[in-house]
């Protein structure tokens, strides 16, 4: 896959040997570069709107956070049972502490379409694999405030402060892509079928877009056959900035941060689209199931499906450093 890059957009072309010899526009990294003039206004913005006390206030609550999980988690691991009254209160503070953490970004109502879907799988919870699009870290959050979940995912992030150590407490399971990870279907099917075990969120994309198109996604999540409670996670223009840009890209890291305590007030939606209850067909056959619910995504989102991944996103990644050093 050959990559052409553009200095004033983040965005690649992808030319792909196909029959036909045509060329695709990738679309799910694709993002308007910010201009100095926009990055000046941030930085102004950030500290205007009490962004530095913000951060302080995200730190607080992740540490607290991190100390309550540390505690819960004594003789506990990813394939242990938590116990009734733990589980209760693990779920209680994951909702609160959430809740707190993403109010600090300006995040202070999350608009949930299907409610009745949510409010059933509180009830019933009978769907024990979660599955949700993947934009940028605040997904994390997002989810956990609605939901007391582990997460799949690389192994580096065990090493992020906070993020990795919450993750582990919520019985999360790390991968190591350099590898092949066969024996993750069997940690994804304990979770489907213990329900004394936390549930198990995973984003099938396997890395992060711009939040207006999906990625093909991996069989993982479909391997133990189990159902599935999928979710769709929407970002909107936010107050006072819209251009800010709360997606993934190849922005500077620090813009990044800056980014999600500029706004006095952030807009997300997640749609609890209908649960999944695979068919006998589709227990047998992963690829068949992923196919299924994949379509439903690309029903309810609107969204292009792009049979890329995470390696193409690394190629891409590079591609726009060599551009940043030619300019």
């Amino acid at each position: 896959m050959n990559f052409t890059t553009d200095k004033n957009l983040h965005t690649i072309e992808s030319k792909k040997v196909n029959g036909t010899g045509s060329e695709q526009n990738v679309e799910p990294w694709v993002a308007t570069k910010m201009t100095k003039m926009q990055i000046f206004w941030m930085i102004f913005t950030f500290v205007f709107t009490l962004g530095p006390i913000r951060v302080l206030l995200f730190i607080l609550i992740h540490a607290i956070s991190l100390i309550f999980y540390r505690i819960m988690a004594i003789g506990v691991n990813e394939s242990n049972s938590y116990g009734k009254f733990r589980s209760k209160l693990i779920e209680k503070w994951t909702n609160i502490g959430s809740r707190l953490s993403i109010a600090t970004m300006g995040y202070y109502r999350i608009k949930i379409v299907n409610k009745e879907n949510y409010v059933n799988w509180k009830k019933n919870r009978n769907e024990r694999i979660i599955i949700s699009n993947h934009s940028n870290q605040q997904d994390i959050e997002i989810i956990l405030s609605l939901i007391a979940t582990g997460f799949i995912a690389k192994s580096s992030v065990k090493n992020i402060p906070f993020i990795g150590s919450i993750n582990t407490c919520l019985q999360g399971i790390y991968v190591d892509r350099s590898k092949k990870n066969t024996w993750i279907f069997d940690k994804i099917k304990l979770r489907a079928t213990n329900k004394k075990l936390l549930p198990i969120a995973i984003f099938p994309e396997g890395t992060c877009t711009n939040n207006k198109s999906l990625l093909k996604f991996k069989v993982g999540a479909f391997s133990a056959g189990a159902p599935i409670q999928p979710l769709l996670i929407k970002y909107k223009a936010g107050f006072p900035l819209s251009f800010i840009n709360l997606y993934f890209t190849v922005q500077n890291p620090w813009i990044i941060f800056l980014n999600l305590f500029t706004n006095i007030i952030n807009h997300v939606e997640v749609t609890f689209m209908d649960p999944v209850q695979p068919t006998e067909e589709e227990k047998i056959n992963p690829k068949l199931y992923l196919e299924n619910v994949q379509k439903k995504y690309q029903e309810v989102s609107n969204w292009k499906v792009h049979n890329l991944g995470y390696r193409d996103m690394v190629k891409y990644m590079e591609e726009m450093k060599k551009v940043k050093k030619n300019n």
